[in-house]
């Protein structure tokens, strides 16, 4: 890990350092634990192995697309700066209801899909 971090600190190319910047996240603890939790719950169905490869390749397009998401809303709002005082204020007013109502809603939405 401390030589990504040193890579990283040298790095002048943004693409190169969202690289080093992916595998440093891709290695840490929790990540890593919701990555080995995801294969073991996607390969239960270990006797068609078409449908559990074409799982994986879900999951993973969807963290790939998630995280895309993420960066181009942020980017933007990190290089306003001075606008993130409005971003700030919304989280902290609805920052402890929004994330749990979100997670109950994909929870049912999950619930619903599995039966």
């Amino acid at each position: 890990m401390e030589t990504l971090q040193e890579l990283l600190d040298g790095s002048t190319t943004p693409l190169w350092s969202a690289l080093l910047l992916g595998l440093m996240t891709a290695v840490s603890p929790c990540p890593l634990a919701t990555n080995i939790a995801a294969v073991g719950y996607l390969g239960h169905d270990a006797t068609n192995r078409h449908q559990v490869f074409l799982a994986g390749l879900c999951y993973t397009l969807g963290r790939v697309l998630t995280y895309t998401v993420l960066g181009m809303v942020l980017i933007p709002l990190l290089r306003r700066g001075a606008d993130l005082f409005d971003a700030e204020r919304m989280l902290a007013r609805y920052g402890e209801v929004l994330p749990p109502a979100v997670l109950l809603l994909f929870g049912v939405l999950l619930l619903l899909g599995a039966g």
